[in-house]
C-alpha cells in the first residue's frame, strides 16, 4: 500500500471558493466571499476527509485546508490581503504533517517592502528574492478562481514560492462535462495541470454556475488514480444541499 503526502496532495491543487457571477469582467471581480466546503476520497479502503475554509480578517483573509485521516493529516493556512481587485497578495503560509513516518513543518513570511520571503523549514530559516506576483503554496487555487470567475482562460498560469524557489504552475481549460455528485448532477469545465518531467496530471472539475465551485479532482500518476468529490458546501453561511 502506498500511503504518501501524494494521497493527500491530490486535493491541494485547486480547492474551491466562490466569488462574484462568471459572467464577470476582469475589471468587476471582486474578491471571494467566504466558504466552507468538505470533500471525501476513499483510498485503499481508508476514508480521508478533506476541509477547505475561506474567512474575512480584519487585514486580510484566511485560507485553510485540512486533509485527514486515521493514519496522518495535513494542514496548511495562508494570510493574505487583496490590495487590488485583480491580483491577491500572500503574507504568510504554514504546513504541517502528522504521521505517513515523519512529521515536518513549514513557514513562510512575506515582506513586499523588501522583497524577500523568509522560508523556515523544519526550524531551519532562510531568505530569497521574490517579485511582485508570486504567490504562496495555496493562495494560488484562490488567484485561479478569482481568473476564471472573471471570464479569462488563456494563459493561467502562477509563479510561486515553494521549497526554497519560485516554481511555474500553469493550468488549461481541456472541456466541458456533466458530473453526478453527491449533491447531484452538474455541469462542470474541466481543467488540466500538468509537470513537466513528471508523469503526475491533475484534473479539476469546476462548477460554472455555483461560481466555479471545484466538485471533483483527480490525480493520476504511476498507473494510480485518485479522486475526490465534494460532499458539502457553505458559501456565505448559506449551504448547499444540492446542485438545481
Amino acid at each position: 500500500m502506498r500511503l504518501t503526502p501524494a494521497i493527500f496532495a491530490l486535493a491541494l491543487g485547486l480547492i474551491s471558493m466562490c466569488a462574484t457571477a462568471d459572467t464577470a469582467s476582469v475589471s468587476e471581480a471582486t474578491p471571494p466571499k467566504q466558504f466552507k466546503n468538505i470533500y471525501k476520497a476513499r483510498v485503499y479502503g481508508i476514508g480521508i476527509t478533506v476541509t477547505h475554509e475561506l474567512t474575512a480578517l480584519d487585514d486580510g483573509h484566511k485560507l485553510r485546508f485540512f486533509a485527514d485521516s486515521f493514519v496522518a493529516s495535513i494542514e496548511e493556512i495562508s494570510h493574505f490581503d487583496w490590495p487590488n481587485q485583480d491580483r491577491l497578495r500572500p503574507l504568510s503560509y504554514s504546513y504541517e504533517r502528522t504521521g505517513l513516518g515523519r512529521d515536518r513543518t513549514a513557514k513562510l513570511d512575506f515582506n513586499w517592502e523588501t522583497g524577500k520571503v523568509t522560508n523556515n523549514v523544519q526550524d531551519k530559516p532562510w531568505k530569497m528574492k521574490i517579485e511582485p506576483g508570486v504567490l504562496d503554496k495555496l493562495s494560488f487555487q484562490i488567484q485561479l478562481q478569482h481568473d476564471l470567475i472573471a471570464g479569462k482562460t488563456e494563459s493561467l498560469a502562477y509563479d510561486i514560492a515553494d521549497g526554497g524557489r519560485v516554481k511555474h504552475y500553469e493550468f488549461e481549460i481541456v472541456g466541458r462535462e456533466t458530473l453526478e455528485t453527491p449533491l447531484g448532477k452538474v455541469d462542470t469545465v474541466k481543467i488540466k495541470r500538468s509537470r513537466k518531467d513528471d508523469d503526475r496530471v491533475t484534473y479539476a472539475w469546476m462548477a460554472p454556475k455555483y461560481d466555479y465551485l471545484l466538485v471533483r479532482m483527480q490525480q493520476e500518476e504511476g498507473g494510480d488514480v485518485y479522486t475526490i468529490y465534494i460532499h458539502e458546501s457553505e458559501i456565505d453561511g448559506e449551504t448547499i444541499s444540492a446542485f438545481e
